[in-house]
C-alpha cells in the first residue's frame, strides 16, 4: 500500500521523527491496516483461529486503554465511486489465490469489530477509501495517526504518523507494558525543513516514486527514469547528503529516490512536473489517466466530499448527505448504518457498482470456489438490494484465477422493498432468514444461554445441506463441539486452556495389525481410548486430549485432506454471507461471533480425532457436564431433523 519507496527515505533520516509521549491522548487508527497487520504479525493460522485472534486483539486494545489512550478506529468503505483502484483490488484478489496461506481469513474483520464493540471502542466506516478521512479526523482531534500505510508519510498529518512497527508489539502480547520503550512518530514538517521544495509538491513526489495508482514499474515512470531529465550529475551519483544514515553505494532504490528528488528540486512547480510526466506517457491515454488520478488523490482537496466523522464520534448525527458522492439510489438509512459499522461494504458495493470481489480462502485446489456453497444466500441479498433477476458481477476464484460470474437476484424469498426494511416487523425479517437459509428458527430452549445459537444452528444446517462434497456426521459434531467449547470459555481462560493439557489423560492410537502405519491415510483397525473414567473428565479435557492427539499426526495444513480444508472453508463462507443478510435486516437474530463458532485448528483436529475414534469420545468427555451434553444432543437433533447427515463410513 501507499508509496513504498518513500519508506526508505524516512527510515534513513532520523531527524524526520520525534519521540511521542504515548499516553493520555486520543489516537486515530487505520482499521483496515490494523486488523490485517495484527493477524499476520501474530502468525495465526490462515485457516481461521478466531478465538486466539480475539484474545490477542483484546490484549492490544487493553494496552492502549491502560495508557489512557482513547482510540478511534476508522475503516475503508466501498470501492471508490470512479473505480480508480479497481485494478489494484483485483490484483490483490489474485495474490490471495496465489498465496492464500499468507492472507488474512475472511472472518477476521468481524472478529475485530466484535472486540471493538465489547470494549466500547468507537469505530466508523468511511463511504469509500479512508485515508483522507483519517488524516482530516486526526488533524481535527489534534492527535496522531496509527497505521502501516505509507500514504501517511505523504499526507500532512499535523500531530504525527506512527507506523505499527514503532510500537513495542512483542511486549504488548507478552502482557508487559514497557514504559521505557520510546515510541516515535514521523512529522512531515521535519521533512520539509530538509527539503523545503517538497512542501507544495508532495502529490508530485508520490506520483514520481510510484504508488497504488501509478506503479513504479509502469511505462511512464520507467521512461522518465531513463530520460535526460532524471539523469543525475556525476557528483550526485557518488556523494549525497540526502540520507543521514549511510547507505551502500549503488543501491537501486536509493538511486531512484535521488533521481526523483534532484528532478523535483530543479522543477519546483507541480504543474510543470505533471506536464513532464504526461509527456512520458507518449499519448497513451491509459497511462495519462493513471498520472492524473495519482496527482489528484495525493492533492489536498479543496472541496472534500467525505462526511464529518468527528461529529458522529462525539455523539452527533451523521447530518446531511448533500456533500456525499454516493449515488441517490442508495437509501439514506443504508448510508448512515454503513458509516456506523452496521452494514457491510458488500451491501454498498452491490448498490453502487453492482459488483463484488469475493476473497479466496485456504481451500485446496478445487476448480470451484468455496463461496459457491453460499451462493443462494447472496442471491437473496441481491434480490433485496436490487430486485429479482437483476444481474450482479462477482469476481471469484475459478481454479487459480480471478474470474467474472454474472449472478441474479433470487426469486424464492418473500417480496419486499429495500426501503421497507427499517419499518418491517421482526417476525417478517426472521421469515426472510428462514427462506434464505432453508431452515426453521430453532426453539429458544435449545442451548438458551446464548442468543446466537439460533442463527448458528440455521447456518450450520444450511452448510450441511449445500456443501460439496457431502458432509458426514463427524463434520457436524466437530462444529457443534467447537461452538460449545469456545462459547463457554471466557477470553481470559482461553490462553490457560491451551496450556492446561492433562498429560495423564491422552487419547491413544493403537493398531492391532501392528503394521506401523500412522497418519490420516491409515485405514487399519484403530482403537482410541482415554485412561480416565467418565466422571473424571470435562469439556476442557476434550480440548486438551484432541489437540494433543492430533498434534502427533498433523503437523501442517498439508497433512489434512484438501476436501476437509475446503469443507470448513465453505462453512466460513456461509457464516459470512448469512451475517451480511442478518445485518441488512437490522439483526433480527443475534449474529454469531467467529471466536465462538470457528477455531480452524481445533475443528481440523476434532474431525481427525472423531474419524479415528471407534468409541463415542464426546459422550465420554461430556459425561460430567450434563448441561453441555444436553445442549450438544439438542443441537445435533435439530440439524439432523432438518437435513440428512451421512455417517462417516
Amino acid at each position: 500500500m501507499g508509496v513504498p519507496s518513500f519508506i526508505i527515505l524516512v527510515e534513513k533520516n532520523p531527524s524526520f521523527w520525534r519521540v511521542c509521549h504515548f499516553h493520555d491522548m486520543e489516537l486515530v487508527i487505520d482499521g483496515n491496516c490494523l486488523f490485517n497487520f495484527l493477524y499476520k504479525y501474530l502468525n495465526i493460522d490462515a485457516i481461521g483461529n478466531y478465538s486466539e485472534y480475539s484474545v490477542k486483539l483484546e490484549m492490544f486494545f487493553m494496552w492502549l486503554i491502560n495508557r489512557r489512550i482513547t482510540p478511534y478506529v476508522i475503516f475503508d468503505g466501498a470501492y471508490d465511486i470512479d473505480d480508480k483502484k479497481i485494478e489494484t483490488v483485483k490484483c490483490r484478489a489474485q495474490q490471495r489465490i496465489n498465496n492464500p496461506e499468507e492472507q488474512t481469513p475472511i472472518l477476521a474483520k468481524t472478529t475485530f469489530t466484535n472486540i471493538l464493540n465489547k470494549l466500547k471502542i468507537s469505530f466508523l466506516k468511511c463511504d469509500f477509501e479512508a485515508d483522507r478521512d483519517i488524516q482530516r479526523l486526526a488533524n481535527e482531534l489534534k492527535c496522531p495517526v496509527l497505521s502501516r500505510d505509507s500514504d501517511f508519510f505523504i499526507f500532512d498529518v499535523h500531530y504525527g504518523y506512527i507506523p505499527f512497527d514503532s510500537l513495542p508489539l512483542n511486549s504488548i502480547f507478552k502482557g508487559i507494558d514497557n514504559q521505557e520503550f520510546k515510541i516515535k512518530a514521523y512529522v512531515i514538517e521535519n521533512l520539509w525543513k530538509k527539503f523545503p521544495f517538497l512542501r507544495c509538491n508532495m502529490a508530485l513526489l508520490a506520483t514520481a516514486l510510484g504508488n497504488d495508482y501509478l506503479n513504479k514499474n509502469s511505462n511512464v515512470l520507467q521512461n522518465a527514469y531513463r530520460s535526460d531529465n532524471f539523469r543525475l550529475p556525476r557528483c550526485k551519483t557518488e556523494v549525497s547528503d540526502l540520507f543521514e544514515i549511510p547507505i551502500r553505494k549503488g543501491e537501486p532504490f536509493f538511486i531512484t529516490i535521488r533521481k526523483v528528488l534532484y528532478w523535483m528540486c530543479r522543477y519546483k512547480d507541480a504543474e510543470r512536473g505533471k506536464r513532464q510526466l504526461l509527456y512520458f506517457c507518449y499519448k497513451d491515454s491509459r497511462e495519462e489517466d493513471m498520472v492524473n488520478r495519482s496527482i489528484k488523490v495525493f492533492t489536498e482537496p479543496d472541496n472534500y466530499m467525505g462526511y464529518n466523522l468527528r461529529v458522529i464520534l462525539k455523539g452527533g448525527q451523521s447530518g446531511s448527505l448533500d456533500g456525499s458522492i454516493i449515488p441517490i439510489q442508495v437509501p439514506t438509512w443504508i448510508i448512515d448504518s454503513h458509516r456506523r459499522g452496521g452494514i457491510p461494504d458488500f451491501i454498498l458495493n452491490t448498490l453502487i457498482h453492482e459488483r463484488n470481489i469475493l476473497l479466496c480462502q485456504v481451500e485446496g485446489s478445487h476448480a470451484i470456489s468455496s463461496h459457491e456453497c453460499s451462493l443462494s444466500i447472496r442471491e437473496v441479498l441481491y434480490a433485496l438490494l436490487l430486485g429479482p433477476k437483476e444481474a450482479v458481477t462477482e469476481h471469484d476464484r475459478y481454479k487459480m484465477s480471478v474470474c467474472e460470474f454474472q449472478r441474479e437476484g433470487g426469486t424464492r424469498v418473500t417480496s419486499c422493498e429495500l426501503s421497507d426494511i427499517p419499518y418491517m416487523y421482526r417476525g417478517l425479517k426472521m421469515q426472510l432468514l428462514v427462506e434464505a437459509l432453508e431452515c426453521p428458527i430453532p426453539s429458544v430452549l435449545i442451548c438458551e444461554s446464548l442468543g446466537q445459537t439460533r442463527i448458528f444452528l440455521m447456518i450450520t444446517t444450511y452448510w450441511v445441506k449445500m456443501a460439496k462434497p457431502t458432509i458426514d456426521i463427524n463434520f457436524l459434531k466437530s462444529v457443534l463441539i467447537n461452538y460449545l467449547l469456545f462459547s463457554t470459555t471466557k477470553h481470559a481462560e482461553f490462553c490457560e486452556l491451551k496450556k492446561d493439557i492433562r498429560e495423564d489423560d491422552i487419547l491413544y492410537k493403537r493398531n492391532p495389525l501392528a503394521d506401523g502405519t500412522k497418519g490420516f491415510e491409515d485405514q487399519g483397525v484403530e482403537i482410541i481410548y482415554s485412561k480416565y473414567l467418565h466422571d473424571d473428565v470435562r469439556l476442557k479435557d476434550l480440548y486438551s486430549a484432541v489437540t494433543g492427539f492430533a498434534a502427533r499426526y498433523i503437523k501442517t495444513n498439508r497433512d489434512n485432506k484438501s476436501n476437509i480444508i475446503r469443507t470448513f472453508a465453505q462453512f466460513q463462507s456461509c457464516i459470512l454471507y448469512a451475517t451480511y443478510l442478518n445485518q441488512l435486516l437490522n439483526n433480527p437474530l443475534e449474529n454469531v461471533n467467529p471466536a465462538y463458532v470457528f477455531n480452524g485448528k481445533f475443528l481440523h483436529d476434532m474431525y481427525y480425532t472423531l474419524k479415528e475414534t471407534k468409541e463415542d469420545i464426546i459422550e465420554h468427555y461430556l459425561a460430567s457436564e450434563k448441561y453441555h451434553l444436553k445442549c450438544f444432543k439438542s443441537m445435533l437433533q435439530f440439524v439432523q431433523k432438518n437435513v440428512y447427515v451421512g455417517n462417516n463410513e
